[in-house]
């Protein structure tokens, strides 16, 4: 973990990365840590005490400016393929998850929207009561019936939905 943060702190250094980028990066090693058993195979304690359990990012959503150059774009540099897509958007298939293309809206910035963890045995009614009672600060809300969002102390959007969510 620590030869990580290190790499990524170079890369914010040298300007290889935005903030956002570094912060995002940090978040992730983070959540590998944590999620990580401790030496004898049990969640640590720290990780039990959370209001709901992650079992994996389910997707990651980014606004484009143009969805099929992005789409041909992550194609070539990653090999991703197709989910679903039609003119207004692309979700590319990774093996447990996805990366979801969207055409930005008129005055939009480009750039990453939000990523979403996938939660088993979810109820987003409990997951929002849970949030909300945990984390009021973060502004927990439903939207479209299923999936709750919050926002983390940066303003990063969070998404929780359930683990076959869009598989």
């Amino acid at each position: 973990m620590h030869d990580e943060v290190e790499r990524l702190v170079g890369l914010y250094d040298g300007g290889g990365i935005t903030r956002r980028q570094l912060l995002q990066g940090l978040i992730a090693v983070g959540i590998g840590a944590r999620a990580a058993p401790n030496s004898s195979g049990t969640p640590s304690p720290r990780q039990a005490a959370s209001v709901l359990q992650a079992r994996s990012i389910n997707h990651v959503t980014l606004y484009v400016s143009d969805v099929a150059r992005s789409k041909a774009f992550y194609q070539a540099a990653a090999g991703l393929p197709v989910r679903a897509e039609d003119a207004t958007f692309c979700e590319l298939r990774l093996e447990n998850s996805f990366l979801g293309l969207y055409a930005r809206e008129q005055g939009q910035r480009s750039g990453f929207d939000h990523f979403c963890f996938g939660m088993e045995q979810y109820d987003p009614a409990t997951a929002l009561a849970k949030l909300k009672a945990a984390v009021p600060n973060a502004q927990p809300t439903l939207e479209a019936g299923d999936q709750v969002y919050v926002r983390d102390p940066d303003g990063v959007r969070v998404q929780f939905a359930d683990v076959k969510y869009k598989r």
